[in-house]
C-alpha cells in the first residue's frame, strides 16, 4: 500500500492539524505537496549524516544539564525544560 492510500482519505484535522501546529505536523498532513515538503524537511534533518552536525551542540547542552544538576538539584524538573 503506497503513502498516498494511507494518507489521502485522512480526515481533515483543523484543531490539531491546522491551528495548534499551523499546518506544519508531518503525522497529520494529508498527501500533496506540503506532505512531500514536510517529509524532506525532517529527512534531510534527521539521517545519520545531519546528526553529526549536532553531536557538538548536544555534548555542550548534555554537559550544562549535568552541571545545572550538580549545582542545584532542588530544580531538577525545570533542568530537563530548557
Amino acid at each position: 500500500m503506497g503513502q498516498s492510500c494511507r494518507s489521502d482519505n485522512r480526515p481533515r484535522l483543523i484543531a490539531a492539524g491546522e491551528i495548534l501546529s499551523n499546518g506544519m505536523r508531518l503525522s497529520l498532513a494529508r498527501s500533496g505537496n506540503r506532505f512531500r515538503c514536510l517529509r524532506k524537511a525532517v529527512h534531510t534533518h534527521l539521517q545519520p549524516k545531519a546528526a553529526e552536525i549536532y553531536q557538538d551542540m548536544q555534548r555542550e547542552h548534555a554537559m550544562d544539564f549535568i552541571l545545572d544538576m550538580l549545582n542545584d538539584p532542588k530544580s531538577h524538573q525545570k533542568h530537563t525544560h530548557r
